[in-house]
């Protein structure tokens, strides 16, 4: 009887394996219907299994997306399910909570698609509150080193922009400001950074001091012998008085 009954329950997640395999096998062939259906048989046969429903999840996307957004909730996987169930609501049209999900998941890219798009808009100042919101998730801890300084980098960027929106006053000004404190904090992150090091170098040179403009374009060729943009903004300081020695 014992006997009878382990080979009983052995078989079924054995088969829910294969199933979930075969599911992901022809999704990748671009056959999102047919794959739900062996993730569905999967579930039939273990309906608790996290995996299962998150790849069904992926395959009703496109088609339900309601009801993938209820298996990524089902699947509660963390920071991938948050990202996908971000991906279920901006498809149903529900930016704002695919926003809040995409930073809960700490899903960068992505947030940086919706700044942008704002940005794009002239929104600068929703664009800013999502970047704000993406620095305050992802903290100071060393592992998202990469990841924070490409969310100062993308507000550096927004503030910039703003400087090019306003006229000339105080609006453009502090605008200006923030860029340079942005792209600083992110060079701080990343000090190997070409695009946030020469992004930093301009900003300084136009809100800033020339003085530390030149030390960063120095640096920059310290690490990028040749780099074209640091060789031509070093020059440019010569012209106007900051001759680098």
């Amino acid at each position: 009887m014992i006997v009878v009954l382990a080979a009983g329950l052995g078989w079924r997640p054995v088969t829910a394996w294969w199933d979930d395999e075969a599911g992901n096998r022809t999704l990748l062939s671009g056959d999102a219907r047919a794959a739900a259906g062996w993730f569905e048989r999967g579930l039939r046969l273990e309906p608790g299994w996290s995996m299962l429903h998150e790849d069904l999840g992926r395959a009703l996307l496109s088609s339900d997306p309601a009801a993938a957004a209820r298996e990524f909730r089902q699947a509660a996987c963390g920071e991938s399910c948050f990202a996908e169930e971000g991906d279920a609501e901006a498809a149903l049209g529900h930016p704002d909570r695919a926003l809040a999900l995409y930073v809960r998941a700490r899903a960068v890219s992505r947030v940086d698609d919706a700044a942008e798009k704002l940005a794009r808009r002239g929104d600068f100042g929703a664009a800013l509150r999502v970047e704000e919101a993406l620095v305050r998730r992802l903290g100071g801890s060393f592992v998202d080193r990469a990841e924070l300084a490409a969310a100062y980098a993308a507000i550096g960027d927004i503030e910039e922009r703003k400087t090019y929106a306003a006229a000339a006053g105080p609006v453009r000004r502090v605008a200006g400001k923030r860029a340079l404190a942005a792209f600083e904090k992110a060079s701080r992150l990343a000090p190997l950074n070409e695009g946030y090091l020469l992004a930093w170098g301009f900003a300084e040179m136009q809100w800033g001091s020339p003085g530390k403009a030149r030390s960063i374009f120095e640096r920059l060729l310290s690490l990028h012998p040749g780099q074209r943009d640091a060789v031509a903004a070093l020059a440019q300081l010569g012209r106007q008085g900051m001759a680098p020695h």
